[in-house]
């Protein structure tokens, strides 16, 4: 039998999936995280029982508990941020394995500057992209493709990105009516050694991978799919357009690979979707149960720190009329297969005081035993999970 574990976001990203990951991941063993979404902008943290702290980018937050990584073609990758992750891996003594889908598509870093500069552009009115170019990439990867299998012969490529840095950049600016080009940006375009540490960054890349497709899941016992971002911002929630990342965010990737697995092999799926006890949103965008501060003095946020182009974290009251309603809506898409629904609460350790929420559109206040009562009636059938601390020996269940 396989064991399968589905971590998604509820809300808009920061909601404990590294800790979830890491949390299941400790459990296994022969076992691969699959990550189904997004790309290298993601910020999972983890933090092992022993004080080992990580921010998971372009690895399975499984790393750290020995298991593989799979990134699957739903995965845009990012030769620049996998050296630089890979290399604090080999600091801490690690030598993750992971394999890659010869189908994901390649971040280049003129995705990334075209990105920086349009955002910077839009001033107040930003998108809360992080700067990663994920949008760009996919843009991009309609004009000139470049996949991971390209990248082993390295000649198309230099051909490829000497083709992007002088035309399709400009071109691309111009059709975003960027008509001036930042002194610090056309520097970095101008710069040669843009290209010639790339191509580095990709050799380091494919040295430290395993091409391969989706049936490489049929290799191990134990599957953890890991999410990016959040069900809200999912690229068709148009109820928060423009504001959403360019991928799906919940079942409708997962469901898509689920079906490479060996039809005849029996299956334990559990679907798990993880919220705080309150709510973020790290970027600009519509945020209904906003608050002007910190819902608690308790929190604590090391990965979250303002930027250039998401601005300060904001916070806001647990919407449970919204959560329940985004749940279903994404659940459609595990018609079809036999499975187990869970709901994870984080954060319970930064309360200090009573957990303040929404339901039935009224603010509710209740102390966090009646609190995790309530999400329990509110989400019958659901098992529940439930962390008072950033490690996963915090975590209990009911």
């Amino acid at each position: 039998m396989k064991n399968i574990k589905i971590v998604i976001g509820s809300n808009f990203g920061d909601e404990g999936k590294g800790l979830m990951t890491d949390y299941f991941a400790d459990k296994f063993h022969n076992g691969i995280v699959v990550r189904f979404s997004g790309g290298s902008q993601a910020g999972h943290t983890v933090v092992t029982p022993e004080g080992i702290r990580h921010v998971f980018s372009h690895f399975g937050s499984g790393t750290l508990s020995g298991l593989n990584t799979y990134l699957s073609d739903f995965f845009i990758m990012n030769p620049v941020i996998f050296k630089k992750e890979y290399e604090g891996f080999y600091k801490k003594g690690l030598s993750p394995i992971v394999y890659a889908d010869v189908n994901c598509m390649v971040t280049t870093p003129y995705d990334m500057i075209i990105n920086q500069i349009v955002e910077e552009a839009r001033g107040s009115i930003k998108h809360g992209s992080c700067g990663l170019g994920i949008n760009e990439t996919i843009n991009r990867d309609s004009v000139i493709s470049i996949k991971l299998a390209d990248l082993y012969n390295l000649d198309n490529i230099d051909l490829a990105l000497r083709y992007i840095k002088n035309e399709y950049l400009y071109d691309r600016l111009e059709e975003l009516d960027i008509t001036s080009i930042p002194l610090k940006y056309s520097e970095l375009i101008g710069n040669d050694n843009i290209v010639k540490h790339y191509m580095r960054d990709i050799n380091i890349m494919l040295d430290n991978i395993k091409p391969c497709d989706a049936k490489v899941m049929n290799d191990f016992d134990n599957i953890i799919f890991e999410g990016s971002q959040g069900l809200l911002l999912d690229q068709n929630n148009k109820e928060y357009f423009p504001n959403l990342t360019p991928s799906n965010t919940g079942m409708q990737n997962v469901s898509k690979l689920l079906s490479a697995l060996n039809e005849t092999e029996e299956k334990d799926i559990e679907i798990v979707y993880a919220t705080r006890c309150y709510m973020t949103r790290h970027g600009a965008g519509k945020f209904t149960s906003e608050i002007n501060d910190k819902p608690f003095e308790g929190i604590v946020d090391l990965t979250n720190v303002p930027n250039p182009y998401q601005g300060s974290l904001r916070y806001g009251l647990l919407d449970v009329d919204l959560l329940k309603q985004t749940i279903e809506k994404d659940l459609v898409f595990a018609d079809g297969f036999k499975y187990n629904k869970s709901l994870a609460i984080t954060c319970l350790d930064q309360i200090d005081g009573d957990v303040k929420y929404i339901l039935d559109g009224v603010e509710h206040s209740l102390d966090d035993r009646t609190f995790l009562e309530m999400l329990e009636f509110q989400f019958p059938n659901y098992k529940l999970y439930f962390s008072y601390g950033m490690t996963r020996n915090t975590i209990k269940t009911k």
